[in-house]
This record gives C-alpha cells, structure tokens and sequence, in this order.
C-alpha cells in the first residue's frame, strides 16, 4: 500500500500502485504533493528479502512470538518515500518499541518525550484496526508543516530533532509521540518489539480496550514475570479474537496469490 498527498498531509489518502509505476514517477514529487510506500508484507512475502534481515540483539528477546500467528504484527515493515513525504505524528500501536533502518537517504525526525499530549491535538476514540485491537494515538498536528492557527498550543511542544544517515538504526522509545519526514528519496524497513523493558506498557495497552477480560486473567498476575503476565494474557485471549485474526490474516494474504 501507499499513501499519496497532494496538499496538505490530512488530505492524505491510501491506494495501491505497480511498484514500477511508483517508480517511473518518484521524481515528481514536491512538497505538497508526493507518495509514500507503507507496505508490511513485500519484505515478509519474499523470504529472500526477509532473510537479509538479522535481528539485532536489542530485540532478541520478543514476546510478540508468544501471542497466536495470526494476532502477531507484521514484522519489516518497507518504507520507500519520494523526497517530502513524511508520516503523521503518532504513537506506534500497543505502545511498543519501534525500530527504524535506513538503507539509503537520509530520515529527518522529529520525537516529543512523554508528558505533552495536551499540546498534540491527539486524535481521540480511534482504534488501530488489529485482530487484537488497541487504541491509535494520533496527532493532528503535521509538525513539518504546522498549521498553528488551528493548532497554537503546538508551537509549545518541544521535540529531539535530528538526521538519520544510511546505515543507522533508531529505536524508537515506547510512549513517544514521533513523525518522520524524508527531505530525499528514502529507503527504511521498520519493525517493534515487545519485551521485559516495556511489557507493562505494551500489556495496559492491550488491556485497555477491553478485548480481554481482566477478571479472565490468573490471581496474582500482577506479581508474575513479565514473560509470565504474557502467556496468561494469551491464555485468556477470546476465541472469536482469534478467529478474527484468522480471518483478516487469509484476506491479506489472498491478495497476493495469483488469480486462477
């Protein structure tokens, strides 16, 4: 999938294209008008690709693996953006922690430390879409391009800004709202994880929305290990939440298998 703007980043909208169309007309892009590949199953359709990609030891440890196959996020995640494109100012989904590789451009950031979110205009009531639903955390705020007449209590927020070169992984704190724009062409795989650091971030997100049940979840499970509180989480997981997770896992798959 990508996202295509021409005006400002709400007007944004999502749609498919051939890669090679994409292609022949990257270099059209302008400020107010450009595209961004968001795709987050080319690299794991492609063992080829997936396979160049190693884990780094920072994310060794990933207790997504323990919840059903088909409630685990997509892993490797391709981002290819023409010069200007960007991404909204958002908090990734279940709070987890995010992972960003550059392979060639360079990624401009922009990350706001936690405590802010009255100065965001965040986005309220939206879930993120998963199987194994989650609250989205959005902004309204194009902090590239601001529009501080609709938004003035932004112009107090402040952000780590910083460049981010080819070769350079970012990790991206769980809770931290951030938006990403690529000044040049950009090439990125990003990807999350969930582990003993930020469990009890990634946990209270999955419980907050109520899919699972808190009153299904063991005596005690507030003194277990944090390996410990997951796997009885996924015991307590619905069965029609597995199911649903089955059904959109067929769907998306379905798309890229050739037509008979």
């Amino acid at each position: 999938a990508m996202k295509g703007v021409h005006g400002k980043l709400e007007g944004g909208e999502m749609f498919s294209v051939a890669l090679n169309v994409f292609h022949e007309h990257k270099h059209e892009a302008k400020f107010t008008s450009w595209t961004y590949i968001n795709d987050e199953l080319f690299i794991p359709t492609r063992p080829e690709l997936a396979g160049d990609i190693k884990i780094p030891i920072y994310m060794k440890e990933n207790f997504f693996k323990l919840l059903p196959k088909d409630l685990q996020p997509w892993d490797n995640m391709l981002l290819w953006g023409t010069q200007y494109s960007r991404s909204s100012l958002h908090i990734d989904p279940y709070n987890w922690t995010g992972t960003n590789a550059v392979f060639q451009g360079v990624k401009r950031w922009k990350l706001y430390p936690p405590g802010q979110d009255h100065l965001l205009y965040v986005k309220r009531n939206r879930h993120c879409g998963f199987p194994l639903d989650c609250f989205k955390y959005n902004s309204e705020v194009d902090a590239f391009d601001p529009d501080l007449k609709r938004f003035p209590l932004f112009a107090q927020a402040k952000a780590l800004e910083f460049d981010q070169m080819a070769g350079e992984m970012l990790m991206i704190p769980s809770g931290w709202f951030h938006q990403a724009y690529n000044p040049e062409e950009c090439l990125a795989v990003s990807s999350q994880f969930f582990n003993s650091q930020n469990a009890q971030m990634v946990l209270h997100e999955i419980l907050k929305v109520g899919d699972i049940k808190k009153s299904q979840l063991p005596n005690g499970y507030q003194y277990l290990a944090p390996k410990d509180q997951v796997k009885a989480l996924v015991k307590a997981i619905p069965p029609q939440v597995i199911a649903r997770g089955k059904e959109v896992t067929k769907t998306t798959l379905d798309q890229f298998r050739p037509k008979s």
